[in-house]
């Protein structure tokens, strides 16, 4: 099956926690009233996934099948709910109808052609009539999901531009000091795009900044920009950083990770999952959001990761004041810097989901890089917290619904 899991569900999230947004594309946050929150159709269909991740783990694959039939009622076009529906009815030897179901979800776009050929849930149908043409359609899927989604971005005056397009990952740029060599590296900084567009022009422009301040800028310049996959995400962690690292004067060993919305959530879930591989983390409009206990109905911050690695990870959050994800960070601010994490929350004024790294804030993440750069931890103890001057408007990053999950 197609497995949703908590990395995926809270990316897939990020961009509807909004305070202020239209009520029937929210997400209803612990504390909201009935009046001021109507439940995205989304939602409900985030939960039943969960639920069926749990009912395959549990062989139970009638029921799997029910839940699957459930959540295509909420979302008829959710290609990847199709092809669990044919996981459980090839399961229980429907043969028919998983080939049916199977072909409904090539038909709405799933492109997974290599997932399908290898996945065990669909071992019973896999020599049955109709089921090559039907992984031809997930290939041509792929092929079309390619067409236009290179953002080769473009050199920047004073820095070298390197490039690369390594099999398995992502292709990609980066950007360092021309002066940067194997006695004097760079530490490097990884890009996480949000849900709908790359944003590199923009990162191009801060690389240009942060190379000052002791940083190669790695960006991905080839994939489907509608949102992170967790194939995506394996592609950069196990093949595109390092190939990336190969590159003379860069020290890619624990990159800062540096992300918008759903980049930002990709930021998150890593840091949770292990602390110790990343030097640290800058997000923008991104929250701390327990999926797990959102499957169950309730939206609250997750845990703190338990170990010691997470005190040695620092982590700087711009958020908006008029984002509905803000009390997330409120949740767990005090007892994160209690326990020692090095976080720094900058809350902006009159900021909702947008992006919120202006001008007028530059200065201050700067130094902040600076001291991870010099190898220090930079914290919310060092660095105080202050509410922010109102900030010009600036338009809100594209948003798109995300790729099928992974």
């Amino acid at each position: 099956m197609r497995i949703r899991t908590a990395l995926v569900a809270s990316i897939l999230l990020a961009a509807a926690l909004v305070a202020g947004s239209a009520a029937e594309s929210r997400v209803c946050l612990a504390g909201d009233s009935p009046e001021s929150c109507v439940p995205d159709p989304r939602e409900a269909a985030a939960k039943l996934e969960e639920e069926i991740n749990g009912l395959f783990a549990e062989k139970k694959y009638a029921e799997a099948a029910e839940k699957c039939r459930a959540e295509i009622a909420l979302v008829p076009t959710a290609a990847s709910a199709h092809y669990n529906l044919a996981c459980a009815l090839a399961r229980l030897g429907k043969t028919d109808d998983a080939l049916a179901a199977l072909k409904k979800s090539a038909e709405l776009g799933f492109d997974d052609a290599a997932h399908a050929k290898e996945d065990a849930d669909l071992a019973s149908i896999r020599d049955a009539k109709g089921f090559a043409a039907i992984l031809e359609i997930c290939t041509a899927n792929e092929a079309k999901a390619a067409v236009g989604t290179y953002d080769p971005g473009f050199d920047m005056p004073g820095l070298k531009s390197v490039e690369g397009t390594p099999e398995g990952g992502l292709r990609w740029r980066m950007y360092l000091s021309k002066t940067a060599d194997a006695e004097h590296p760079q530490r490097l900084i990884v890009w996480l795009h949000p849900s709908g567009g790359s944003m590199n022009g923009t990162v191009a422009q801060l690389a240009a900044k942060w190379s000052e301040d002791g940083f190669a800028v790695l960006l991905p310049t080839q994939k489907r920009w509608s949102g992170w996959s967790e194939g995506d995400v394996r592609k950069l962690l196990e093949t595109t950083i390092p190939d990336a690292a190969k590159t003379p004067g860069v020290d890619a060993k624990r990159p800062v990770l540096a992300g918008f919305s759903a980049g930002g959530q990709v930021a998150l879930s890593l840091w949770r999952e292990d602390a110790s591989r990343f030097g640290g983390l800058l997000v923008d409009a991104a929250y701390p959001i327990d999926m797990e206990k959102y499957a169950q109905g309730t939206s609250t911050a997750f845990a703190l990761p338990k170990g010691e690695a997470v005190k040695s990870v620092p982590i700087y959050v711009l958020v908006g004041d008029k984002d509905g994800g803000t009390r997330l960070w409120t949740q767990v601010e005090a007892d994160w810097i209690a326990a020692g994490v090095p976080l720094h929350v900058r809350t902006i004024a009159d900021g909702r989901h947008e992006w919120l790294l202006r001008a007028d804030e530059e200065p201050a993440v700067r130094a902040w890089l600076r001291d991870v750069a010099a190898g220090k931890t930079p914290g919310a103890a060092t660095s105080p917290t202050a509410p922010a001057a109102p900030s010009p408007a600036a338009p809100t990053a594209p948003t798109a619904p995300s790729a099928p999950p992974k």
